[in-house]
């Protein structure tokens, strides 16, 4: 189910390195590590210059082998669309830090707009890797079994419960219609989502939770609240330009806990 492994490292992160030993070795498998350099847009900006890549890579190293015993560094070089195309092929399941850039898309935003197959799992800093509460925002669509699916798989390592949460998107009707239609118009709302919900998993009796409002918002105050150790997305969004759906980049991008992107 979870496939070959890989985890990105750009810099000597212990925290990091040390949630990808503790999640790997609950997966009872070993990763490869892969170095990508990245551009680095500020520092040239301000005159920095990063350690060269031999250098870079020697340090990093260095800071896998305290954590790991036998590991193996892969350096990959070229062009971007060849990176993708290598860890597409190569790698079902990719570790990778999110760190917030000023002027460009950060890693993990860029592998999820661009690629189709392979999934992400996106470490965000000071994150716990003893996973008791796991989060699936839901569309619906067939990821949406996919979603539920990967969890499943989960729990054959991990003990956790999981929850489906769905956003009802009522942020404009609230302004638009008086109380009485509101409220009639979102219980018609909440019937739909029920009827969806017993379309896809039947009788499966997962608990669900139904989010009324603008669903950015209301979606990732929900979940940053709601002190989960992971959330599992989906990449929505077919027929628009990009591949994976707004809502979906917007957790990437804003909740404070990983987020596995399938």
């Amino acid at each position: 189910m979870l496939g070959k492994i890989a985890v990105h490292v750009s810099e000597e992160d212990p925290s990091y390195l040390s949630y990808i030993r503790d999640i790997t070795s609950r997966l009872d498998t070993v990763p490869n590590f892969i170095y990508v350099e990245e551009e680095n847009l500020l520092g040239d900006l301000l005159g920095f210059f990063p350690k060269s890549s031999d250098v870079g890579q020697t340090a990093i190293a260095k800071s896998i082998g305290e954590l790991f015993g036998d590991f193996y560094l892969h350096a990959f070089s070229g062009t971007r669309e060849q990176t993708i195309s290598r860890l597409q092929e190569d790698y079902d399941l990719l570790f990778v830090k999110y760190r917030r850039q000023l002027f460009r898309r950060s890693m993990p935003e860029w592998l999820v707009s661009e690629t189709d197959n392979l999934r992400l799992w996106v470490y965000k800093e000071g994150a716990r890797s003893d996973i008791k509460r796991v989060c699936l925002p839901v569309d619906f669509s067939s990821r949406s079994l996919k979603q539920v699916e990967f969890a499943e798989a989960l729990k054959d390592f991990f003990d956790f419960d999981y929850e489906l949460v769905y956003s009802v998107n009522t942020g404009r009707l609230k302004d638009k219609l008086d109380e009485r239609d509101y409220l009639k118009s979102l219980s018609d709302k909440k019937e739909e989502v029920r009827h969806m919900y017993m379309d896809m998993f039947g009788e499966k009796g997962l608990n669900l939770v139904v989010l009324e409002g603008d669903p950015y918002k209301e979606m990732v105050k929900y979940l940053n609240s709601s002190r989960y150790d992971l959330v599992v997305v989906g990449r929505r969004g077919k027929g628009m330009r990009e591949r994976i759906g707004s809502v979906s980049l917007h957790l990437i991008r804003s909740l404070r806990c990983p987020v596995v992107v399938l």
